[in-house]
């Protein structure tokens, strides 16, 4: 699992109970896919930038 170096401000790896997760650096709400730490950076901090990791 590795994190876009455009998102690496927002989003750090963190493993919890030998499970690796995606965490938002500003609010810790944890994912499994980048795709949905994008969305979520997108929807709830306005980080426009973040659209075009989850647009298909």
């Amino acid at each position: 699992m590795e994190i876009p170096q455009e998102l690496s401000a927002y989003l750090q790896i963190v493993e919890d109970g030998g499970v690796k997760h995606i965490a938002c650096r500003k609010c810790g709400k944890r994912f499994f896919a980048i795709r949905d730490a994008a969305r979520h950076l997108a929807e709830a901090h306005g980080m426009r930038a973040a659209a075009r990791f989850y647009q298909t």
